[in-house]
């Protein structure tokens, strides 16, 4: 009677604690629950926790509907979250896990349509130490620790173990575009501290007489302790100039907090800003982004190509004080707009990245606008991402490679039977988070819903057990967001409580993908774990049998003035119907083609495009158009476009009465853009949606 007893007094113990039971009959469910004993439980998950658990209600409650506002497919790595708009990363390797730092664009999200990220006083972390699941782990209010700022951007970290055998964490900031600003801990998620009480570089410091905007740290450790520092930003006021000189690079005190060397400059061509700073292997790798400016016959670097605008290039040296030793090697990462086919499908931005290696393997830190672009946003809010990095440490040669909504591969399965942060996710829906440095993530509306990728069940599981607060249901499903859920837990608790489900179904195999799908909004999930179902261990199975197989389908349609140009991606797990939308352009852009597919030699399927989707002020207007499209062809893989030769005033698609039309263009190298007229009337739109048919996957 063990377990009974010690239910009665748990049930108890929570009811106090604000935590209701409703109708159930506490004494028949403990002694229901008494008849199938099962000690591990409350022996695993106190062994965390130390604290009481209650067995899940069981109220009926239906989860008939799921949220559809997922922003991050289940297929792809990237971006790192699933709705907090977050960029310019750093990372740090603390007790086996990676810590990644990135300015909070959420923070200006909240108030402001536009991503000016004058609003940005606070930096946010997040964690991972498999590659795919990270969690989140709140803010850091730079603001507050640091109430001199003006504002918090780009990150840059370095870690060194002191006197004493204790971590301090170094965390560098661009104070606007002002100087950089440094705070310490010595844990990676905080708390923080502001040791000088004012910026490390500051905007007219001696020294700096040619550096416009003293922003955009990067720092690191070499292998002797010491300490170096980059930043720099901006461009000459007479402009058009490739070699600025304009970043710069100076040793680190002892103490990571004052400077002794004079600041030296780096010859990088094209600089705009983008600084970052690593030591691999006796080298120092000098980081940064390219300008915008167009590129011309002025180029003196025989052998190196000139770098694509706003693309990421890189310096490496073995002496950095001595400007002259720095060695430009060229460009490593295109903008995300760009990658070696031309058009990437993602929307052009800035660019920043961070190189680490993390288990072995090297990975780029960058951002994107993914995020926004998958939720219709034009505002500029950007998403982190990580990608490979196929760099050769020997020669010290990065080939250029680009982003990709892919992003990397599982390094490790997640371990179901261990406490779990509720902040751990690879994708979500309508998921929030709490405040404070160790949130709980939080349901926005019913059926929200949290997807975890890769966990190895190798014992099975018995039970699910989860920290909650909040009133509702939560199920666990495996594999399958619509699949009967294998356990729920129900509870109604205004404190954290430890819920324990009643049992769990029966389920084959070993790895597999977890979804919690929550009820009712406002739930609160701050941990969770699986209890082992079996003695004897399950077959292993591959850790990428959890991954899902796809084809990529780019849609590029092109309107300019102001731009810019929407694409519309599509990942195609199998043949069927698909509707894709573009990403958001301004009501005023011309459209000059609605949309030519990415060329494929080897392409096993074609595209059959129903119909156009175009969103207006007004809704939805449908336009039929019924062409195939041939990804194998260099001609027949396009809708209709401006240089087609039609006549203006000539329908291209649709009717008289509503269809797409040629109309008269201000754009003096093609005939005509593309206008929708309905009921004599141009209609303007701002979205693509392609409704079409795959076949031959």
């Amino acid at each position: 009677m063990k377990r009974s007893i010690s239910a009665l007094f748990c049930a108890a113990a929570v009811l106090l604690a604000g935590c209701s039971n409703g109708e159930q009959n506490v004494g028949a469910s403990t002694a229901a629950s008494a008849a199938s004993e099962n000690t591990q439980t409350e022996t695993v998950f106190n062994s965390v926790s130390e604290e009481k658990i209650m067995d899940s209600l069981n109220n009926g409650i239906i989860i008939d509907e799921v949220s559809g506002n997922v922003y991050k497919k289940e297929i792809n790595a990237n971006p790192i979250s699933a709705s907090l708009f977050c960029a310019d990363p750093t990372a740090v390797e603390y007790n086996g896990r990676l810590y990644v730092y990135g300015t909070n664009d959420a923070q200006q999200a909240e108030q402001s349509e536009k991503n000016d990220y004058d609003k940005i006083k606070t930096l946010v972390i997040f964690s991972t130490d498999d590659m795919v699941n990270w969690i989140y782990h709140g803010k850091i209010e730079t603001g507050e620790i640091a109430p001199w700022i003006y504002n918090s951007w780009a990150p840059s970290i370095a870690s060194r173990v002191e006197d004493g055998g204790l971590t301090h964490f170094y965390l560098y900031f661009s104070n606007s575009g002002n100087g950089v600003g440094v705070i310490t801990s010595t844990d990676p998620v905080g708390p923080w501290s502001d040791p000088l009480g004012k910026p490390l570089v500051y905007q007219d410091m001696p020294g700096l007489e040619n550096c416009p905007a003293p922003f955009d740290p990067g720092v690191c450790i070499d292998d002797n302790g010491t300490g170096w520092l980059t930043f720099g930003g901006g461009a000459p006021a007479s402009g058009g100039e490739i070699h600025t000189n304009i970043p710069k690079i100076v040793k680190l005190g002892a103490d990571m907090l004052s400077f002794d060397s004079e600041f030296v400059s780096i010859d990088a061509p094209y600089f705009f800003e983008a600084s970052e700073l690593n030591y691999i292997d006796g080298t120092y790798y000098y980081t940064y982004c390219n300008d915008w400016q167009q590129r011309g016959s002025e180029w003196d670097y025989d052998g190196i190509p000139t770098p694509p605008s706003c693309s990421m290039a890189y310096l490496t040296t073995k002496t950095p004080l001595d400007a002259d030793s720095w060695e430009y090697r060229g460009a490593y990462f295109y903008n995300s707009g760009q990658n070696a086919d031309g058009e990437s499908g993602l929307r052009w931005g800035n660019n920043h990245t961070h190189f680490c290696e993390y288990q072995g393997t090297d990975y780029i830190l960058h951002h994107t606008l993914i995020l926004e672009e998958s939720s219709g946003g034009t505002g500029g809010f950007r998403s982190l991402m990580v990608d490979y990095l196929p760099m050769d440490k020997t020669s010290g040669e990065i080939p250029i490679t680009a982003a990709s909504r892919r992003g990397v591969s599982q390094i490790k399965l997640l371990d179901p039977y261990s406490e779990n942060s509720g902040a751990l996710m690879f994708t979500s829906a309508d998921i929030g988070y709490t405040e404070g440095t160790d949130p709980s993530s939080k349901s926005i509306e019913k059926g929200s819903w949290i997807y975890v990728r890769g966990a190895d069940f190798g014992y099975g599981a018995s039970e699910f057990t989860a920290k909650v607060k909040g009133k509702g249901r939560i199920e666990v499903r495996l594999d399958d967001i619509s699949s009967e859920a294998a356990a729920f837990i129900e509870f109604d608790c205004g404190e954290y409580t430890n819920i324990r489900s009643s049992g769990f179904s029966n389920f084959e195999g070993r790895n597999h993908n977890i979804y919690f799908v929550f009820s009712d909004k406002d739930i609160e999930l701050a941990s969770w774990q699986f209890t082992k179902g079996e003695d004897k261990l399950r077959p292993e199975e591959n850790i990428s049998e959890t991954e899902i197989e796809y084809e990529t389908l780019v849609i590029s349609a092109q309107a300019e003035n102001p731009g810019p140009s929407p694409s519309a991606v599509l990942e195609m797990t199998s043949n069927g119907d698909y509707s894709v939308k573009s990403a958001s352009f301004a009501k005023e852009s011309e459209v000059l083609n609605l949309g030519f597919i990415n060329t494929d030699e080897n392409a096993k399927y074609m595209v059959y495009v129903k119909s156009l989707a175009l969103e207006t002020e007004n809704g939805i207007v449908e336009i039929p158009v019924e062409v195939e499209l041939d990804p194998k062809s260099n001609t027949d893989n396009g809708l209709a476009n401006g240089w087609n030769g039609a006549e203006l005033g000539s329908v291209i698609y649709g009717s008289e009465k509503c269809g797409l039309v040629a109309a008269e263009t201000s754009i003096d190298w093609i005939g005509y853009r593309i206008a929708l007229i309905e009921d004599g009337n141009e209609i303007p739109y701002t979205s693509i949606t392609y409704n079409i048919t795959v076949s031959g996957l």
